[in-house]
């Protein structure tokens, strides 16, 4: 609730600098019942106790050592200038070639409001040589909705696969479905899903057609991480038959149905047509059904330092349209 007690001290642990907002803050805290601050102020004490300095130091070195062993989780290849090269060149002999480009995180970097994360210029020219290039075949893959990806890439006539592998559009044609789901099930998620925003300041649901997502990028970090915790203990507990699944994202939870996912749908196109190049690239734990979907023989990259089943990674959007650019020259 905008306004509460709660909030007020929320954002007294966020930014102790913020006095103005505070004080407005404080304000409309006295328009609320006093049974309601007592209740939401229990809480936040609750927690305060719960997490002290010494759950906090041994977080803190536990997240020191995460960082220490990060380099033994890779099973991927850094992409060397030889490597560049050597795909290069597979690119530059094949006849027909097959990109799966994800979005988000890959294309673009993120942002605190995903609407903001809009292409630019930049980024039209990059996919419109790639588009128009002789003998390639170029897909969006995103989890974003039909409606966003419309508005951006539809007058380009890029093709596009939205929301993990539900909706389907080519060469500027409105969207088709690839998969039938159902959505009855959203009704009984999205409380949960509202509950979690009362309850964790500066998060908001994005929903989409089939699906729901959490967005908590925009909380207190450690207090966003507890919550998503939280949110998915309770949500697995929830979707017990109902064939639907929970997407851990970057700073987002994304609940859908189980029988559509990003490799489902890489594994169908490619299947259209004798492809002997074919590239997928991509940030998320959810592109991780694209690499493991496709065949040996594809050239798969993980965007980030993270453990991966692809084949190599690179540390950042700066170095995928790099890479991509590398293919233009074909």
């Amino acid at each position: 609730m905008a306004g509460s007690a709660y909030e007020m001290n929320e954002a007294l642990l966020i930014n102790p600098n913020n006095f103005e907002e505070q004080a407005d803050t404080l304000k409309m805290a006295f328009h609320m019942p006093e049974q309601e601050q007592v209740s939401r102020n229990t809480f936040l004490q609750n927690r305060l106790e719960r997490y002290n300095v010494e759950v906090w130091a041994n977080e803190f070195m536990n997240a020191l050592n995460e960082k220490r062993d990060v380099g033994k989780a890779f099973i991927s290849e850094k992409m060397s200038k030889e490597i560049l090269n050597n795909i290069g060149d597979s690119y530059n002999k094949a006849q027909k070639r097959l990109l799966f480009l994800d979005y988000d995180g890959t294309l673009v970097g993120f942002h605190k409001d995903p609407q903001k994360a809009s292409p630019d210029e930049e980024l039209y020219e990059l996919l419109s040589q790639l588009q128009h290039q002789e003998n390639t075949t170029l897909f969006l893959i995103s989890g974003r909705d039909k409606q966003t990806f419309g508005k951006w890439f539809l007058p380009k006539k890029y093709n596009m696969i939205v929301e993990h592998g539900v909706w389907i559009s080519k060469d500027g044609e409105e969207f088709k479905m690839l998969e039938q789901v159902k959505g009855d099930w959203m009704n009984k998620i999205r409380p949960v899903l509202e509950s979690f925003v009362d309850r964790t300041p500066g998060s908001f649901i994005e929903e989409k057609n089939y699906s729901l997502a959490w967005h908590y990028r925009n909380t207190d970090p450690d207090f966003g991480e507890k919550r998503a915790t939280e949110l998915n203990t309770v949500l697995r507990s929830l979707i017990g038959n109902d064939d639907i699944s929970v997407l851990n994202g970057n700073k987002v939870m994304e609940v859908k149905s189980s029988n559509v996912n990003k490799g489902r749908a890489a594994v169908r196109i490619m299947a259209e047509d004798d492809f002997d190049f074919v590239f997928a690239i991509g940030d998320d734990w959810t592109d991780e059904f694209m690499f493991q979907e496709l065949p040996e023989s594809a050239v798969t990259v993980k965007v980030g330092l993270k453990k991966t089943h692809a084949k190599y990674h690179v540390e950042n959007t700066k170095r995928v349209r790099e890479l991509l650019k590398r293919f233009t020259q074909a």
